[in-house]
């Protein structure tokens, strides 16, 4: 308990400082904060999407090797968070594989378990969330997955994902662009707009010269990334507690655990309401739009009313004559 007291009397005087000499917190529109780094430190990536997408299968070909557990099945063969390193042109990379927590499905405390699990190892935050989903099959389950990555990591998550279609194999000679100006879903065409455009596509079997260049793919899109954020990481009050409980080794975490996870909810929580403020703002700005260009414009409104009016009696008379001489 008593590392839970310190680590609330230390929060506050560490909320722009995440990191000797490295990062910087940033506030954000929402009031959230996003941090940025100093050089080039590591690249924090986080694999979310709906089961079966092929997230673990994809982190693999991010660190060339078989590091996370991946098989063609219903159910998810990751079980809980995971992470592992590789390094890209001398920068080290952190993956961080998430267990079924974007599923359509209660919010159980297994599920804040695993969420809380997700921001220790991708804290002081992630730089990327790779949204995994497969192509030609992007369902209500894929936006589903999509709603609960802002639900669990905010509204600001949206600035930070990258869309990552598996299945590359199956665009044949048609590129990924092509293929995504000539799609009829439009909740795929929504996602892409909302993520800035910032997309690439794989395949999870390739090897050798191909596994290279569609990782240099994903590179310039990522570099393209951070160069518009300046360096900026997806930063927030949950993920600079769970530093903080990092810092203070397995001591602190083991006893502080338990509070955490408290917090965990309590973020979530707040971030799921605010997402409903938004859609419900987004649903109703057309129409306060509208009230207010007629508060604006009276005078113009009162003369198309009575344009209209007018139009109508014409239009009355006309067929009131022509019934009569029918007549």
């Amino acid at each position: 308990m008593a590392c839970c007291q310190s680590l609330d009397q230390t929060h506050h005087e560490n909320i722009k400082v995440l990191q000797k000499g490295g990062k910087d917190a940033t506030p954000t529109a929402d009031g959230g904060e996003r941090g940025c780094t100093v050089g080039l430190l590591t690249l924090r990536i986080i694999l979310v999407g709906k089961t079966g997408s092929g997230r673990s299968a994809t982190g693999n070909s991010l660190l060339c090797c078989p590091a996370f557990e991946s098989r063609l099945q219903a159910q998810s063969v990751t079980s809980e968070c995971q992470d592992e390193k590789t390094t890209w042109d001398g920068r080290t990379i952190l993956v961080v594989d998430t267990p079924p927590i974007f599923e359509a499905k209660a919010w159980t405390p297994e599920t804040y378990r695993d969420i809380g699990d997700c921001y220790l190892r991708a804290a002081p935050g992630p730089h990327v969330l790779l949204l995994v989903t497969q192509l030609g099959r992007f369902t209500a389950q894929d936006s589903m997955a999509a709603r609960r990555v802002r639900e669990i990591f905010g509204k600001e998550s949206t600035r930070h994902t990258v869309i990552l279609f598996t299945h590359k194999e199956d665009l044949g000679h048609e590129s990924l662009d092509q293929y995504l100006a000539n799609s009829d879903n439009r909740s795929l065409q929504a996602l892409v707009q909302e993520c800035g455009k910032r997309y690439c596509a794989f395949n999870n079997r390739a090897t050798g010269r191909e596994q290279q260049d569609q990782l240099a793919e994903l590179r310039a899109v990522l570099d393209r990334l951070e160069h518009e954020l300046e360096g900026c990481f997806l930063s927030n009050d949950l993920f600079q507690r769970a530093h903080l409980l990092r810092q203070g080794g397995d001591a602190a975490l083991q006893e502080g655990h338990s509070r955490y996870l408290a917090r965990v909810r309590q973020q979530v929580e707040k971030q799921r309401r605010e997402l409903k403020e938004l859609e419900s703002n987004c649903v109703c700005r057309p129409f306060l739009r509208a009230q207010t260009w007629v508060l604006l414009h009276k005078k113009i409104c009162a003369a198309c009313v009575l344009g209209s009016l007018l139009i109508l009696v014409i239009l009355l008379i006309i067929l009131f004559k022509v019934l009569h001489f029918e007549s």
